[in-house]
C-alpha cells in the first residue's frame, strides 16, 4: 500500500466539463450558464463529474484533519465494479522507530486537503456526492455592479444585492428556476450547485 499524501490528489481527477454531467441536469446547467454569461457574469467551473475513488479520498482526508476519525480507523475503499482501480492507500504513517505517528498521518492528510482545495469546507465532502452521478456542479460566479439576467421563465431580474457571488440569495432563486439548486446553507460549500441542493 502507498502512504497518504499529496501524490493522491493527482489521481482519479474530477472533470470540469459540463458535457460530462448527466444529460437532464446538463441541459439545466447549460441554460443557467447561458443566462449568467448573457448578463456578463464571470463563471469558473471547478468540478462536475467526480469518481467515487476521489470522493473517498477527499472525505477521509478531511475527516482526519478535522479529527472526525483516526487514521487507523478509516475503512478500505469498496469498489462497486470488481475491475475498478484499487485505492491502496495507507492512512497511518510511522515514525523512524516504526511506531504509528498521529502527527505524520495528520500532516499527510492536511497536504491532501490543501491539494483538493477543501480546507475551507465546513462539512466533509460526501461519500455519496451527486458529483458521482453527474448531478452536481461546483462553480465560482462573480460580477461587478448590477446583474441583469433572465430566469427560466424569461422574466428579467435585476440583482443589486451582495455578495456578488454564487451565494447571493437572489441569484440562488434564479438558479433554482432553472433546476440548478445551491446547497443550503450556502456558506458550507459556496461553489456547490446540484439537481436538488444536496
Amino acid at each position: 500500500m502507498e502512504l497518504s499524501g499529496p501524490v493522491w490528489t493527482e489521481r482519479f481527477p474530477t472533470s470540469t466539463r459540463v458535457e460530462d454531467l448527466e444529460p437532464q441536469f446538463r441541459s439545466r446547467v447549460r441554460r443557467f450558464l447561458d443566462a449568467l454569461s448573457d448578463a456578463g457574469a464571470e463563471i469558473t467551473i471547478t468540478a462536475t463529474l467526480r469518481p467515487r475513488e476521489r470522493a473517498y479520498l477527499m472525505h477521509y482526508a478531511w475527516a482526519i484533519v478535522h479529527h472526525r476519525i483516526a487514521p487507523g480507523q478509516v475503512p478500505s475503499f469498496e469498489p462497486i465494479v470488481p475491475t475498478a482501480p484499487a485505492v491502496s492507500i495507507a492512512w497511518v504513517h510511522r515514525d523512524k522507530r516504526g511506531r504509528p505517528s498521529q502527527a505524520l498521518s495528520y500532516a499527510a492528510a492536511l497536504e491532501m486537503v490543501h491539494g483538493y482545495d477543501i480546507a475551507k469546507l465546513r462539512i466533509a465532502p460526501s461519500l455519496s456526492s451527486l458529483h458521482i452521478e453527474g448531478k452536481a456542479v461546483d462553480m465560482v460566479i462573480a460580477w461587478d455592479g448590477e446583474l441583469v439576467m433572465k430566469d427560466a421563465s424569461g422574466k428579467e431580474l435585476k440583482i443589486r444585492t451582495s455578495p456578488r457571488s454564487g451565494i447571493n440569495g437572489q441569484l440562488m432563486k434564479v438558479g433554482a428556476s432553472y433546476g440548478v439548486v445551491h446547497l443550503h446553507p450556502a456558506h458550507k460549500d459556496p461553489p456547490h450547485w446540484s439537481v436538488n441542493g444536496h
